[in-house]
């Protein structure tokens, strides 16, 4: 009893830092499962409370010096609580893919997420940080002779037991993900591109290529490929024209994608016995012109890919895939019209905004056919129903901007080859997942279609 008394305002703490991490951090690991028996409930609940042991061990150590935990905490606190954010309202999974995502993207993308509901989550954080803090503050205890410590180094040992077994899955859960999805993004080598030394020749030079690199197209919602909306109605009338309804991809999201699409690497490849080739470093050894002209602001991964265009143009670079004022794709057409002029072989390459969340700010007025849309970017708030109208609205407006390339092609007599390709699909509500960057099938079939010229 004495230990008990002495050691009380510790114990308090530790009970209510726990309260709080638990509610603004752990508990958003199993806030959407599915869940039908008592039995499931008990089930979860066991190993919602292994989780917390594990994380109390981990967290108790950084209370032991004074300095260490104010420095550390806070910083790990905030940040782990706004992925937490996000595992509530969307149940996305704080991977490797997510954590790429964050670390790349740009100030104005982060602004564009901002809604009234995360306003509210990080100010709840911020007082929980702060009742943290203070409560911490007037402790005046030897955390080294507690008797909690060892309580702590259970709790430590008992993360890397379970795991050791696999009896328990711990590191999928948040905290742990978003340790495991940095350690993941901090290791991992982008593939380096290897230069051409030898001499390279054209077989033929009288073609013209046109690739539009899409964004976040699913092939199964064009009607070319036998969707049951009416969602591509210029182009199933052209002729010369395929569509590819089982086209697939391993990668969600465009960091990772575009690299992907603009080398020879296969899904298969592996980074340390084999050399990768970019499309542009070929098409320029071969004296083939090469223009990038794009609509979304370059990532790192694949910004090298761009400069490697003998000609770019990067239209409203100011403004990112999130920004309610971000041009759209007709903002492209302009440029490209005037790089095709002209009888010399070129390659030219659109990058388009496409069906990028969110929806509403893709396409104008007049191609809002399918209604209700969506009136939130606070995702539930929405209904699947509208969600799935205002994308399949962008799709609309997909259709009117490759009409009109096609149109412009059209014109000239070179021989041309008209390549659309998405770089992943879109989750629409499939397992409850919505956007993409996540592991889900629904958002691994990409748009791909193929148009050519009569000369052809």
């Amino acid at each position: 009893m004495e230990v008990l008394k002495k050691y009380k305002k510790q114990i308090l703490f530790h009970l209510f830092l726990n309260v709080i991490i638990s509610l603004l951090i752990t508990f958003s690991s199993y806030y959407h499962l599915p869940l039908n028996s008592l039995v499931d409930y008990l089930s979860y609940f066991i190993h919602f409370v292994i989780l917390q042991f594990t994380v109390f061990g981990f967290v108790y150590l950084l209370t032991i010096n004074k300095t260490i935990f104010y420095i550390t905490f806070p910083i790990l606190f905030l940040i782990t609580s706004q992925f937490a954010y996000w595992v509530y309202i969307q149940d996305i999974s704080a991977t490797e893919a997510i954590v790429q995502s964050v670390i790349e993207t740009k100030i104005d993308i982060v602004i564009d997420l901002i809604s009234f509901p995360l306003i509210i989550y990080i100010l709840i954080s911020l007082l929980g940080l702060f009742s943290i803090l203070k409560a911490y503050k007037k402790l005046n205890i030897n955390h080294l002779k507690s008797p909690l410590i060892i309580i702590s180094i259970a709790g430590i040992i008992t993360f890397f037991v379970v795991e050791k077994m696999h009896v328990v899955n711990l590191k999928n859960r948040l905290p742990y993900s978003l340790i495991l999805g940095v350690s993941n993004y901090v290791q991992k080598d982008y593939f380096q591109v290897s230069s051409i030394n030898q001499t390279l020749t054209a077989i033929t030079k009288d073609v013209n290529i046109v690739f539009v690199l899409g964004e976040s197209v699913r092939a199964d919602h064009l009607q070319l490929n036998n969707y049951h909306r009416n969602t591509t109605p210029n182009l199933v009338r052209e002729k010369n024209i395929i569509s590819f309804p089982k086209i697939y991809t391993p990668l969600t999201y465009t960091a990772v994608s575009v690299p992907q699409i603009l080398t020879n690497r296969s899904i298969s490849s592996n980074l340390n016995n084999e050399k990768i080739y970019s499309i542009y470093s070929i098409l320029n050894k071969i004296n083939i012109n090469t223009t990038w002209i794009g609509n979304q602001s370059p990532e790192k991964s694949y910004d090298y890919f761009i400069n490697e265009n003998k000609n770019k143009i990067l239209v409203d670079k100011f403004h990112s895939v999130l920004s309610f004022n971000k041009k759209r794709d007709n903002a492209l057409l302009p440029h490209f019209k005037e790089t095709i002029k002209g009888n010399n072989p070129k390659f030219t390459t659109l990058h388009m905004i496409g069906s990028h969340w969110w929806y509403e700010s893709r396409y104008p007025d007049k191609f809002r056919v399918f209604k209700p849309v969506i009136k939130s970017k606070y995702i539930p708030s929405n209904t699947s129903e509208e969600m799935i109208n205002s994308y399949d609205n962008t799709i609309l407006y997909l259709d009117y901007f490759m009409s009109n390339i096609i149109s412009s092609l059209k014109t000239s007599k070179t021989k041309t080859l008209l390549i659309y390709l998405s770089d992943h699909g879109e989750l629409l509500g499939e397992n409850g997942k919505w956007l993409h960057a996540q592991e889900d099938e629904a958002s691994k079939n990409p748009a791909m279609i193929l148009w050519y010229s009569d000369e052809v």
